[in-house]
């Protein structure tokens, strides 16, 4: 779904499942353009000093003679909301004597 990540708007939100079942929400700040020549890892990578999430794929005009993009669309987000996971169901009591016989 990263090709799609040109076409949003800020305010929109970014959902993230994690393997515990929670979900963390994010919201777009701004979406960037950037010639890969321009591209700092630094910029995108770095702590923005709030917890974040930075998207990044290929984009802008296609070079078909090197098969590559020229640019890079980078999402800036921070942190809107955590979901916690939803507890466990609690497992139905056991009763050891369903389904024994006694003989008398």
């Amino acid at each position: 779904m990263f090709f799609r990540l040109p076409t949003l708007l800020t305010g929109e939100q970014v959902y993230v499942n994690l393997a515990d079942g929670a979900v963390v929400d994010f919201s777009v700040d701004t979406v960037v353009e950037y010639a890969k020549a321009d591209f700092t890892d630094g910029l995108v990578c770095a702590s923005h000093g709030y917890s974040a999430l930075q998207l990044v794929t290929c984009g802008g005009i296609f070079d078909p003679q090197t098969g590559h993009y020229l640019s890079n669309i980078v999402v800036y987000t921070s942190l809107a909301s955590i979901t916690a996971p939803a507890p466990p169901v609690p497992a139905a009591p056991v009763n050891p004597t369903a389904g024994s016989h006694s003989i008398l």
